[in-house]
């Protein structure tokens, strides 16, 4: 009987020491969740002016956002979240002009300077 007791009470001594905010302190619990249009750096990095729509849209992809009166304008953005927890936003908008890429802005250009020469990205923990 005493075994049982002792083995019960450290069983709910051990269950009691482990919470919630601490299991989602450990990485295996965090899912790695992205929304929308994640934008490869080398990608963005080979885009060029001049290039055509078809171009453009073969090495990113269709943009999330396509304004209905702003036919030259492609929005590409992204969000990454881990446990519920933004951790990386980012975005890329395309300019058109006669149907040729005119101009890029956004902060994934940004990504691409900081990213390493070795032909990897740097995923952000």
């Amino acid at each position: 009987m005493n075994k049982t007791l002792i083995l019960t009470l450290s069983a709910l001594l051990g269950l009691a020491a482990c919470s919630a905010e601490r299991a989602s302190l450990f990485p295996s619990y965090k899912l790695k969740v992205i929304q929308g249009n994640e934008i490869d750096p080398r990608a963005a990095a080979a885009l060029r002016p001049g290039m055509t729509k078809d171009q453009v849209l073969l090495l990113l992809g269709s943009p999330l956002l396509r304004d209905a009166f702003h036919t030259d304008r492609w929005d590409y953005t992204f969000n990454t979240s881990r446990n519920g927890i933004i951790k990386e936003r980012g975005n890329l908008t395309v300019y058109f002009e006669n149907g040729v890429l005119a101009r890029t802005e956004g902060n994934v250009l940004q990504n691409v300077t900081e990213t390493p020469e070795s032909g990897q990205h740097a995923d952000k923990p």
